[in-house]
């Protein structure tokens, strides 16, 4: 599911897949240089969160579980 990660992300990666991996679908595209979020609530949508950094990529995980819940 995910790519190569950079040893220093190997722990907040574990941490987030471990939050939110029930629920969205966690990956590195080294390609492009971004970590990506892909939730799909329903068979024909899709919610898709995008940032530079696994650490930014948390706080909207975190940002997002929040909204969800309050």
């Amino acid at each position: 599911m995910t790519t190569p990660q950079l040893p220093a992300e190997a722990p907040l990666l574990a941490d987030v897949l471990a939050e939110n991996g029930d629920e969205w679908q966690i990956q590195q595209d080294a390609g492009v240089g971004v970590w990506t979020a892909v939730q799909r609530p329903t068979p024909t949508s899709q919610h898709i969160l995008v940032d530079f950094t696994l650490a930014g990529l948390a706080a909207k995980l975190r940002a997002e579980s929040n909204q969800a819940s309050g």
